[in-house]
């Protein structure tokens, strides 16, 4: 296969609290408002110990955490995640095949340290069917994700609270040239 037609994945990255996950809002809704076919998962924190997912391709919008002083769920860092919201999600990363654009916030510690979340998803970008994915990857985990996903060849794209309004722009036509 030509390398200009290998599905690109771009890797973002940047501190906490830099705007990576408002970014990824943002560029999706201008691929859609441009007629791209947007899928994946964002992620939106609403609350200390609270996580909502946003399925992309159906709209649906659900918490992913379960409360953080029960005994429910599994233990994760600051959050308690919800077995069956993880089932559910997963499922919906199944789903969001084909498109033309995937996207998720995020691929963390979970999926890259420990093998579990998300992790799915490594497999299913070994797949041809999309034309370019955004992957939201916390700093520290940069290296972990360059050597287990499937791309030869990366974008790395660092959000900061001075670039991330021109980002939109840049990764919104970064990804229609890629043929979304």
């Amino acid at each position: 296969m030509n390398r200009e037609h290998e599905p690109r994945i771009v890797l973002i990255v940047g501190a906490r609290r830099a705007g990576k996950s408002t970014l990824c809002l943002k560029v999706t809704e201008r691929l859609r408002e441009a007629g791209v076919r947007v899928s994946g998962l964002l992620t939106e924190h609403v609350g200390p110990h609270d996580l909502d997912v946003i399925e992309i391709h159906t709209g649906r919008r659900y918490r992913i955490t379960a409360p953080f002083e029960s005994d429910a769920g599994i233990a994760f860092r600051h959050f308690r995640l919800d077995p069956a919201a993880m089932r559910q999600s997963t499922t919906a990363l199944e789903e969001a095949f084909p498109t033309q654009v995937f996207l998720l916030d995020e691929l963390g510690p979970m999926e890259l340290k420990f093998g579990l979340g998300w992790v799915r998803v490594l497999t299913l970008l070994k797949q041809t069917t999309f034309n370019i994915a955004f992957l939201v990857v916390r700093s520290e985990l940069l290296i972990e994700a360059l050597c287990q996903l499937p791309a030869a060849v990366y974008t790395v794209v660092r959000v900061t609270e001075r670039n991330r309004e021109n980002l939109v722009e840049s990764l919104t036509q970064l990804a229609i040239s890629r043929g979304a």
